[in-house]
C-alpha cells in the first residue's frame, strides 16, 4: 500500500474533478466547459504544475465530466484515457445519452435540454479502456475497471490505499445521503457494478456529485 498516495477533490459547482497525487498525478475528469482555470488554480495550489500530470482519465463521456478536457489536453500534454464505448463520442465532443431515471431525472433532463448543446472540441482519447487499466505506469497504485450503468462506458478507480473514484455510480446532492443515479442506460448495470467496486472493499468512496461517503454508509444503505 502507498501510504504517500491522496486522492483531492476539486470542487467545481455541481460536480468534482479528482486529483491523484502519487509518485506522479492523475487528474480524473475535467468538469463543465469553462473548468479550467479552476482546476489548474487547484493543481497549482497542491505543488502540481500542468506537466506533472500523466494522464487524465474521464469516467464517462457527460459534458460536464469532459467540458475542459481540450484545454486541459493542450496546458498538460497529458493522454487521455476513456472506455473504449465511448471513445467515438469524445472525439467529436458530445455527450452519450442522458437518460433519466424516475421524476428527478425526468426533471433534470428538461432543464439540461433547456440550457442547450455545449459547444465543446472533440478530443481524440489517447487510451482505450476495455476492462481494467492499470494506473502503475502513471505514478498510481490502483486501476481502472469497468463500471458500467449509468452510461455504457463508466468507469471507477480503485486504489490501494482504500479509496474509490465512482463517478456517477452514486450520486447525491447537497448534504444527503448517497442514492442511485437519477440519470442511467441501465439499472440493473448499475446495481452490479455497485456491488462490483464494493467487493475490493473501500474505505472511502468519492462520488462526482455528493462528495465522499464512508463505505458503511453504502453497505447500509444499499443492503450490500
Amino acid at each position: 500500500m502507498n501510504e504517500t498516495q491522496v486522492v483531492i477533490p476539486i470542487s467545481l459547482g455541481h460536480v468534482m474533478a479528482f486529483l491523484i497525487k502519487g509518485k506522479r498525478s492523475i487528474l480524473v475528469d475535467t468538469g463543465v466547459p469553462g473548468s479550467e482555470q479552476k482546476i489548474l488554480d487547484a493543481l497549482a495550489s497542491n505543488g502540481v504544475a500542468p506537466k506533472d500530470i500523466a494522464l487524465i482519465l474521464i469516467t464517462h463521456c457527460h459534458s460536464d465530466h469532459f467540458g475542459s478536457l481540450p484545454v486541459l489536453k493542450k496546458q498538460t500534454g497529458a493522454n487521455v484515457a476513456i472506455h473504449q464505448s465511448e471513445a467515438e463520442a469524445l472525439t467529436q465532443g458530445v455527450s452519450v445519452a442522458v437518460v433519466p431515471v424516475g421524476i428527478l431525472g425526468r426533471i433534470f433532463k428538461f432543464f439540461i435540454m433547456l440550457s442547450g448543446k455545449p459547444n465543446i472540441a472533440g478530443v481524440k482519447p489517447d487510451i482505450l479502456i476495455d476492462r481494467e487499466l492499470n494506473l502503475e505506469e502513471f505514478g498510481v497504485q490502483g486501476k481502472v475497471i469497468a463500471t458500467p450503468g449509468h452510461t455504457a462506458g463508466s468507469v471507477s478507480i480503485i486504489l490501494t490505499t482504500g479509496e474509490a473514484i465512482i463517478g456517477d455510480l452514486l450520486m447525491a446532492f447537497g448534504k444527503g445521503a448517497p442514492n442511485y443515479p437519477v440519470f442511467a442506460q441501465d439499472m440493473a448495470q448499475v446495481k452490479n457494478s455497485l456491488k462490483l467496486v464494493m467487493g475490493y472493499k473501500p474505505k472511502k468512496i468519492y462520488a462526482s456529485h455528493g462528495g465522499v461517503f464512508d463505505a458503511e454508509v453504502i453497505l447500509k444503505k444499499f443492503g450490500l
